[in-house]
């Protein structure tokens, strides 16, 4: 969230007596123009993933894992689903065969229907 120039990020902690709190902080200059290289690589990392998909090279889970900034290990968790399972479904062929329930636990994975799982555009 940018605010008059600046970022703003909200953060959660416990003090030395186990309270919870919250605490608004604004970025520097140096936090900011990491912030900024970050979300370029980032974007540079979802397009790459897309031409792949689009070019038949792996399946659409991996751009939305590029897009939703999921590792491996972090999908496999939050879908239910093996880390070995996972890395066979980025393959184009395996990802054609799957079962619309593994589809299903990869698009409430992902917060999306099955069929925009299916079609990356």
């Amino acid at each position: 969230m940018q605010y008059s120039g600046k970022y703003r990020e909200l953060f959660y902690s416990y003090d030395k007596d186990g309270n919870y709190s919250k605490e608004v902080k604004v970025h520097d200059s140096s936090d900011i123009e990491f912030i900024d290289q970050f979300w370029d690589v980032s974007h540079e990392r979802i397009m790459e993933a897309k031409q792949k998909v689009l070019a038949g090279k792996a399946s659409p889970i991996f751009y939305y894992m590029e897009k939703k900034l999921y590792d491996p290990m972090s999908l496999a968790m939050q879908a239910g689903i093996s880390l070995w399972r996972l890395k066979r479904h980025l393959r184009p062929g395996v990802f054609k065969r799957l079962s619309e329930k593994t589809l299903r636990k990869y698009a409430e994975a992902f917060d999306i229907g099955i069929e925009e799982l299916k079609h990356v555009q």
